[in-house]
């Protein structure tokens, strides 16, 4: 799945898009809460009005936004066990983003799949804080799935038109956090299960028997969804593990930039 993180892809149209004969796509929570608004949104008959777009989408949380902005730079919000605050990277304006904020914006966006609030800490971040994240993310799965129920039951929703939610697995690359983290969200029942943080490790290698490992854990009956893989090999590594889903700023960039992946005897190979 592309992400047309703000609502477009960006360099194409939605005639290309159509032409591509494009499946899913995703969309994400926050940037959208921040612009163009939830406003904006609603007013257009939520996110598939407001893009032109009739086919699926899926809306990524904001718990990236996390990892990208205040994992790696606390001076853009503060994580705590209740909420995120996040500082706009446009104005500087605080906004609070809580696990039931999260999934209200969701179900405002009128997306197909959603994605529970998660904590995606840094995998060389020491195993006790990496620990906390994986807290963090069980106690927020428990109450976005309270109140993906609520909005279901206010939304007055059939079960057969409901939108699929993901939990999130953390854990880093110790594979005792992931079973606990996976044990723990099957626990809370979600239509699929995703990879959470980056499938790489601190050196920028991939984590292959991680993500084996945690795709075993998830139920077979569930989606298996390998949340920021998008190079073409990883996706074939991953899909031989059993992940279903993937999503990636990968597919619309490299060729924003000129570049292609061709396959060549079996290796990769990237052309400017």
């Amino acid at each position: 799945m592309p992400d047309a993180t703000r609502g477009f892809v960006r360099s194409l149209s939605n005639h290309d898009l159509v032409d591509l004969k494009m499946g899913p796509m995703v969309v994400n929570a926050y940037h959208l809460f921040l612009q163009p608004g939830m406003n904006s949104i609603r007013k257009a008959g939520g996110i598939n009005k407001f893009m032109g777009w009739n086919g699926s989408l899926l809306s990524d949380s904001g718990g990236y936004q996390i990892f990208s902005l205040i994992h790696k730079n606390p001076k853009m919000g503060k994580i705590t066990d209740k909420e995120v605050i996040f500082k706009s990277p446009f104005n500087g304006q605080l906004h609070v983003l809580s696990p039931e904020k999260s999934i209200q914006i969701q179900f405002d966006l009128g997306v197909d799949m959603m994605v529970v609030l998660d904590d995606p800490p840094p995998n060389h971040y020491p195993k006790e804080k990496i620990r906390k994240a994986v807290e963090r993310t069980i106690r927020w799965a428990k109450r976005c799935r309270v109140e993906y129920d609520k909005q279901i039951k206010k939304r007055k929703i059939k079960n057969a038109q409901r939108p699929l939610i993901f939990g999130v697995i953390q854990g880093g690359e110790h594979k005792d956090l992931r079973k606990y983290c996976a044990e723990s969200l099957v626990k809370i029942k979600f239509d699929g299960y995703g990879f959470g943080a980056r499938h790489l490790d601190a050196d920028g290698k991939f984590m292959g028997k991680i993500l084996k490992f945690t795709a075993d854990l998830i139920p077979e009956n569930s989606l298996r969804f390998a949340l920021g893989v998008g190079t073409p090999e990883d996706i074939v590594r991953c899909a031989n593990f059993g992940w279903d889903m993937f999503d990636c700023v990968i597919p619309t960039r490299e060729g924003r930039h000129g570049r292609l992946f061709l396959g060549r005897r079996g290796q990769r190979l990237i052309r400017e």
